[in-house]
């Protein structure tokens, strides 16, 4: 039974993919009906196939379509009056989602709203600014009497009894019953992700398996026990389906229900045809789980536990222990290709903690919604089992080799794709030492030419991403931003003077080995040599679609050289004013300073330098040139939240205040400077931001700064390899070097990936 039920799936499911992915017309599908009828005809096993796999195309071709009519996708970025029906009430930081209920569009947009009294489940009119990705900013929402959805409802009141018993802790114990994961802390999610801990912050498979297990036990005393297991999948569907179907729920759902109805009719299925059905099921419900990383890392996940639980033998299989850990190995290594392909990090940690964490999360969460009952009664206890899996995610973090980052990705990859198949062959087949010493030589040889491509391959910046490039030109500024579909912008051009001309010999180099040819815009953020210095070697080399700038006239040579090649080339110039905005890809970069009215009273350039918004899904970057104080307060009302800052002035005192960085509240913050006698940056600087919490990195100390982001995850890269065997060099050192020290400095070191306040960010965390 299970070869032709896991065929199914996996057919079904590929198709689907495809569908979603590449979108193939229905024309393509529909007349390959006749040919299935002959094939159906003839082999009966591959008619089946192939019509599972068209059958799958169509559907994904047909949710494709319906995606493309959302309201993430049509909406023109601008300012919009929307009717919503919100879901959860906004967390702390203002965020949640919502369901449009527009004639123009439909689909989800997430929010983030001034007014955190929105009533959760409610149907209110919106208007806001709506930016590329579906984030809509709302400045002003009206609640409609209109009925409110009873899912949101009971979810709201669920959290707040879970705020009112655990208090400080209620951002974890949402996340572990009702996936709500906006209010835990930044740090407490990174521990988690270092530690392999990361699926107990989101509602997964085991969840709900865990809550299976205690249902059973506890309706076990009342009633028969093919009875326990109905009730159970009764009450088990009712709590997926508060939860909005999530699919690793939905296939823990799914599992449980074949395992009830195979009990009842006696009957005993292998693990891997239920697999394979309780996967048809998700993909039958959510098409769309055929492209979720969640999805993927569910269904290995529970894949790996099977198939290192098969290769238990003897008393070895009767162990309790032994059986946790080959769970644990297997769960790992089946989704470090997944979590190295999606995230670019691999929590070996996991290995060890989950032994621990696990079973004391299966005593948290039956003890969480217990408490909900019961009260302080049962949260005190559970408060405790809470507090010991909250000292195991940290001090796995700190483990040596606990936790691998790299740049996400294919090459990333593959390695642990080898070793994954390496691991479960060998296992499975236990060959002889000889033979064993062979095979272990081809995988080394073959492993060592994936990492070779793979230091390869990390010279160039992968697809899919926003790359911002803080480059290394010393006292000056240089930004190159990759947008996702590979278009460049350029924002300012290095210093000119005693050192050389930064634009010729760091930014000109910097492109062309990224095979960059055309420029869609280049803004000069001011003209100061030490921004606007290397500019005319650059545009010499590399054309531009389009040249801001502040529009003052400088008596400089510098200046008078830039539009002379303005000029000789022919690029299209403008002056920077508030409001112009260019929408690059996806990516949308607003000016925000400076204003005509401003220009015709200021004559400081540093004042009149061009401070830039950028935009990309939930993710945000102000990018402040060189003003100071001025500028700052004037902007203090306008310039709103960012994730990263681009810190004014290369640091200097007279900028970045207090209530600036109060306004902004980055997570991130770089700064441009080089060798300077001005001392930038200065120390009341660095002050303010680390009072502020604001991870900062210097050009100075490590090099190019790299900032990327998939408009839902912010990652940081200090330094860079330049050759192969920097890369290969690197990589090994990335590998080599504990999570524990992943808050230094050093070249060429990824920062693990951090999920960004404003987004919602369930789908993107591993889940089992």
């Amino acid at each position: 039974m299970a070869p032709p039920v896991a065929r199914l799936a996996i057919t079904y499911g590929a198709g689907l993919w495809t569908g979603l992915v590449f979108l193939i017309p229905g024309a393509l599908i529909w007349p390959a009906g006749a040919i299935i009828a002959v094939v159906l005809w003839r082999r009966p096993a591959t008619g089946a196939l192939l019509a599972a796999a068209i059958l799958g195309a169509a559907t994904g071709s047909v949710r494709a379509g319906e995606s493309a009519e959302s309201c993430s996708r049509r909406l023109r970025p601008g300012r919009h009056a929307l009717t919503l029906a919100v879901h959860d009430a906004p967390g702390s930081r203002g965020t949640t989602t919502a369901t449009v209920r527009d004639s123009r569009c439909r689909g989800t947009l997430r929010l983030r709203l001034d007014d955190r009294t929105v009533p959760a489940g409610s149907r209110v009119v919106a208007v806001g600014a709506v930016r590329p990705g579906g984030v809509m900013r709302v400045s002003h929402v009206r609640v409609l009497r209109a009925p409110r959805s009873r899912r949101f409802v009971v979810r709201d009141a669920v959290a707040r009894r879970v705020r009112a018993l655990y208090g400080a802790r209620a951002g974890l114990v949402e996340a572990m019953v009702i996936g709500r994961r906006e209010d835990i802390p930044v740090s407490l999610r990174r521990e988690f992700t270092d530690a392999g801990l990361a699926h107990l912050l989101a509602i997964s498979g085991l969840h709900v398996g865990l809550l299976a297990a205690w249902l059973i036990v506890a309706l076990g005393c009342v009633v028969r026990r093919p009875t326990a297991w109905l009730i159970s999948c009764v009450l088990i569907w009712g709590y997926v389906s508060l939860l909005g179907f999530p699919a690793p729920a939905t296939r823990a759902a799914g599992f449980l229900s074949i395992h009830a109805v195979s009990r009842a009719r006696q009957r005993h299925p292998p693990s891997s045809a239920v697999l394979a059905v309780a996967l048809l099921a998700v993909l039958l419900i959510e098409p769309g789980a055929a492209t979720a990383v969640g999805a993927w890392l569910s269904v290995a996940a529970v894949w790996g536990t099977g198939a290192a639980g098969a290769l238990l033998s003897g008393r070895l299989a009767r162990r309790p222990l032994v059986r946790l850990a080959a769970a644990s190995a297997g769960a790992t290594l089946a989704t470090a290709p997944v979590t190295a392909f999606a995230f670019g990090s691999v929590a070996l940690a996991g290995l060890v903690t989950n032994l621990v964490a696990v079973p004391l999360a299966g005593i948290a969460v039956p003890g969480i919604v217990a408490s909900l009952v019961l009260g302080d009664i049962a949260a005190g206890g559970t408060g405790l089992v809470l507090a010991a899996i909250e000292s195991v995610a940290r001090a796995g973090a700190a483990l040596p080799l606990g936790h691998v980052s790299g740049a996400g990705g294919p090459a990333f990859a593959a390695p642990w794709l080898v070793l994954a198949a390496a691991a479960f062959y060998l296992a499975r087949t236990r060959p002889g030492w000889r033979r064993l010493g062979m095979k272990l030589l081809g995988w080394f040889a073959a492993l060592s030419w994936l990492l070779v491509a793979l230091a390869i391959g990390e010279r160039r910046d992968r697809g899919g991403d926003l790359a911002i490039h803080v480059l290394d030109v010393g006292q000056g500024d240089a930004i190159a931003i990759r947008t996702p579909r590979g278009s460049w912008l350029l924002v300012d051009g290095g210093p000119l003077g005693a050192a050389g001309d930064a634009g010729r010999r760091v930014v000109v180099p910097f492109l062309e080995r990224r095979g960059v040819r055309r420029l869609a815009a280049l803004i000069v953020s001011h003209g100061d040599a030490d921004h606007l210095g290397g500019v005319p070697s650059v545009l010499r080399r590399i054309d531009a679609g389009l040249v801001l700038e502040p529009g003052q006239p400088l008596a400089s040579g510098l200046y008078l050289e830039f539009l002379a090649v303005l000029d000789g080339g022919g690029i299209e110039w403008r002056a920077a004013r508030a409001g112009d905005t260019l929408i690059v890809d996806s990516v949308v970069v607003a000016v925000i300073h400076p204003s005509a009215q401003w220009m015709r009273s200021q004559v400081v350039p540093n004042e009149n330098s061009v401070v830039l918004k950028l935009s990309y899904g939930c993710f945000e970057a102000v990018l402040a040139g060189d003003v100071g104080h001025p500028v700052e307060e004037r902007l203090l009302a306008s310039v709103g939240q960012a994730d990263l800052l681009k810190v004014g002035h290369h640091g200097s005192a007279g900028s970045t205040g207090a209530e600036w960085l109060a306004a902004v509240q980055p997570a991130v913050a770089v700064i441009s400077v080089g060798a300077n006698s001005y001392g930038h940056p200065a120390p009341a600087v660095l002050e303010r931001l680390r009072q502020g919490g604001t991870r900062v990195w210097r050009t100075d100390r490590g090099g190019t700064v790299t900032i990327r982001s998939d408009g839902r995850y912010l990652e940081v890269i200090q330094g860079g390899p330049t050759t192969a065997w920097e890369g290969l060099r690197c990589r090994i050192r990335h590998w080599l070097r504990s999570s524990g020290s992943s808050s230094s400095r050093s070249a060429c070191t990824p920062r693990p990936p951090v999920s960004l306040p404003s987004c919602s960010t369930t789908s993107r965390s591993p889940q089992r």
